[in-house]
């Protein structure tokens, strides 16, 4: 609890609380926090725990309530960054605020009639890529918010309870087996891409929602092979690259790293650009590897547009993929015959470049440092019925 009461005086700055707050005198007694609505009702944070929690947890939240009367309360679960962030429409200090915007990860529980003693549980969702989650009480009126007036908040009348610590756990994806492997010809009509799990890239170092071109990837496999189908939105789509193993990555490409482990040691990396040109390499150590190496896999892509030129507007482009598991095991750690059940370390990347804006990248799973040759935060990859 004392971790928790020293990120709350920090979090006070971070997360939008008032200027002149005093984050010492706001808690009283044992209080973590304590919130003032404009009301009168009070809400004394008793405990929040635990300080660290894993994803797919719970975190229980007790709060003490003075009120007249019984009042209605939610408490929420948000990533920081939607949770904490001040959202204004126009410019300054005074301008409106927007709408907290939608996020499937924020975790809500409500109560009618809270008064004295009240305890609640937050799920945090899986997965769960951001490092902390910032817990909420809000004093709700129907529909409405009777917003917090003293005491650690937000700028929207939010009552900040606190934050705990989010395990660093890599997320885990599945493919699904087929009996009728797909045709690679950029098409995705087949029932194997109906069945899969459809996967949406983040952004490529912490994972959270990105706002440029949503990317989503498809993933199917049976003994002979790893299938993988990404769909990229893409208003500019563009490459300039022509020969096999050109430098994709400057450009506009898809990415594929096939880890085995996250050792750092044996692994493969596989681009595919817009215009259907690929590059692969293999590599013995970390970042040492052999881009004159030609792998045995196949690649198409199809294009809602132009790949050539800058000058129109463009719908998106698609791109599939199967990849050998003979190569695969003979350059990862991962071990053949595959079977259901097995697991193995990869991670996806698209790569963006509009005419535009900055360049953007996106992935499978967030590498939170600057590389994409990081297997210790790739996806854990698990071969399904």
């Amino acid at each position: 609890m004392h971790g928790v009461r020293g990120k709350l005086a920090g979090l006070l700055a971070a997360a939008g609380a008032c200027a002149g707050d005093a984050p010492v005198a706001a808690v009283e007694g044992d209080a973590l926090a304590v919130i003032d609505y404009a009301d009168g009702t009070r809400v004394r944070v008793i405990s929040l725990l635990p300080d660290l929690v894993t994803p797919g947890d719970l975190v229980h939240v007790v709060l003490e309530v003075e009120a007249a009367t019984p009042v209605g309360l939610e408490a929420a679960l948000w990533p920081p960054r939607i949770g904490g962030r001040e959202l204004a429409l126009g410019s300054g200090v005074d301008a409106e605020q927007a709408a907290r915007p939608d996020d499937p990860r924020v975790s809500r529980q409500a109560v009618d009639a809270a008064k004295g003693v009240v305890e609640l549980q937050l799920a945090v969702a899986q997965p769960w890529h951001p490092r902390t989650a910032m817990v909420t009480v809000s004093r709700r009126d129907g529909d409405a918010i009777v917003p917090a007036i003293a005491g650690p908040r937000t700028r929207d009348g939010l009552g900040t309870a606190g934050i705990v610590d989010v395990v660093d756990t890599p997320i885990r994806v599945v493919a699904r087996r087929t009996s009728d492997p797909p045709v690679i010809d950029g098409a995705l009509d087949e029932p194997v891409w109906e069945d899969a799990i459809a996967y949406l890239l983040g952004d490529s170092l912490e994972g959270e929602p990105t706002s440029g071109h949503a990317t989503t990837v498809l993933l199917a496999w049976d003994t002979t092979a790893l299938y993988v189908a990404a769909r990229m939105d893409d208003d500019d789509i563009w490459s300039q690259y022509e020969g096999h193993d050109d430098p994709l990555w400057k450009a506009e490409a898809f990415e594929l790293f096939l880890f085995g482990d996250a050792s750092r040691r044996r692994y493969l990396e596989l681009q595919v650009s817009p215009r259907g040109v690929t590059f692969d390499a293999r590599f013995d150590e970390y970042r040492r590897g052999d881009e004159r190496w030609d792998g045995q896999w196949q690649a198409a892509v199809t294009v809602d547009g132009t790949a050539l030129r800058r000058d129109d507007r463009d719908r998106g482009w698609v791109v599939e993929m199967a990849v050998p598991f003979a190569m695969i095991c003979e350059h990862t750690a991962l071990a053949c015959p595959p079977d259901v059940g097995t697991t193995t370390r990869i991670n996806a990347f698209r790569l963006d470049r509009p005419r535009r804006g900055p360049p953007t990248a996106s992935s499978l799973a967030p590498t939170r440092i600057p590389d994409f040759h990081a297997p210790e935060h790739a996806a854990v990859l698990e071969l399904a019925p």
